[in-house]
């Protein structure tokens, strides 16, 4: 049997990668997989309902704002380094794969200390401090940029490989509008700023919804827990044009039926414009580490497939630049041209088979 050892958690953008490629991997028999996460966080919530293998480690993040708890983070990263060699001798993986967030680091250090094999992956066009720090002892480091070459010294185990994605159907645009009730001959906006929804970006769009409408326009929103019933209520007029959803269990339906996004600029939710070949308007999240949102839009702002906004100017730029795009079929064909050609394989069965290929050799 083949141990495989996740480590990458605290936000979805981390762990989801890793579940994308442990779905692969599982296609296997003689493979056996565990997650390490924290208790508290996603991870904890996810992993054992997908049937995987769960176990935790004390460490947790650094907050930017002043609390007590800072002051114990080099006690438990010493401690989670300590658990996490204990899990290593015990579970005795051929692999370790670090997907990223502050859970990885303990995990990869006492894989160092170990000699076991690390594969990194690294979502974001900015790579993370932990995929920086651990990326000289890494057999191989998997990206999904282009623009991510050039922080890293060592490039001799870089690959330029993609995003992994979970496996995601793509179904024709008449499949995804037929899925919400729409009309197939309309022409279709998705709204989507996460799982909690985005206020900013929702009262932007709720400021020029009324012009996307009068221009034959039909809307998927996706509005987060948070303001679910503000923007249910101001669309109750709008039955036929406007479909408000608190949160889309089945996005591969979504990208299928919009010719647009208007959206977040998260790894994950870039990876999946990419994969869809979804042009896009993105509205970075202003307070992401490293301003990572701001990097991963601008990787395709610079390939002409999307438009960036940055939350500081929506109100001045947002509505003009929406309708500029609605209003421009030719150029809305040529941003979807541009994405598809920064389509990658499979990242997910790429990363896969370079486990079980480094396992082997371990």
């Amino acid at each position: 049997m083949t141990r495989i050892l996740f480590a990458g958690g605290g936000t979805g953008g981390h762990l989801f990668p890793a579940v994308a490629i442990a779905e692969r991997l599982a296609e296997s028999k003689d493979v056996d997989i565990m997650f390490v996460g924290t208790r508290n966080r996603i991870e904890a919530r996810v992993v054992p309902q997908l049937g995987y293998k769960f176990r935790t480690i004390w460490i947790g993040g650094f907050s930017r704002k002043f609390r007590l708890s800072n002051f114990l983070l080099p006690v438990k990263v010493v401690v989670s380094i300590l658990q996490s060699l204990k899990l290593l001798m015990t579970y005795k993986p051929k692999v370790v794969v670090g997907t990223g967030g502050y859970v990885s680091g303990p995990v990869c250090a006492a894989a160092v200390v170990a000699r076991v094999p690390i594969v990194l992956q690294e979502h974001n066009s900015y790579p993370g401090v932990m995929t920086r720090m651990f990326s000289p002892y890494a057999r191989e480091v998997h990206i999904a940029f282009e623009s991510s070459k050039k922080y890293f010294r060592e490039r001799r185990n870089l690959h330029l490989t993609g995003s992994p994605l979970r496996k995601m159907p793509r179904l024709s645009q008449e499949e995804g509008r037929s899925h919400f009730g729409l009309s197939s001959g309309k022409k279709t906006v998705l709204v989507t700023g996460g799982s909690l929804g985005a206020v900013g970006l929702n009262s932007a769009v709720l400021n020029v919804v009324d012009d996307l409408i009068g221009r034959d326009y039909q809307l998927i929103w996706q509005t987060g827990s948070v303001d679910f019933e503000r923007i249910k209520e101001s669309q109750k007029d709008h039955p036929d044009s406007v479909r408000v959803e608190k949160f889309v269990e089945k996005m591969e339906f979504a990208y299928a039926a919009a010719d647009i996004a208007v959206c977040r600029g998260g790894a994950t939710t870039v990876a999946e414009l990419i994969y869809f070949n979804l042009p896009s308007l993105i509205v970075p999240f202003p307070y992401a580490a490293a301003n990572h949102q701001v990097e991963n839009a601008r990787s395709l702002v610079e390939s002409g497939a999307a438009v960036m906004v940055q939350e500081s100017e929506i109100k001045e730029k947002f509505k003009r630049t929406l309708i500029d795009l609605v209003d421009n079929m030719p150029r809305l064909s040529d941003m979807r041209d541009k994405i598809r050609s920064l389509s990658h394989q499979d990242a997910a069965d790429v990363i896969a088979k370079s486990v079980l290929r480094i396992a082997g050799n371990a």
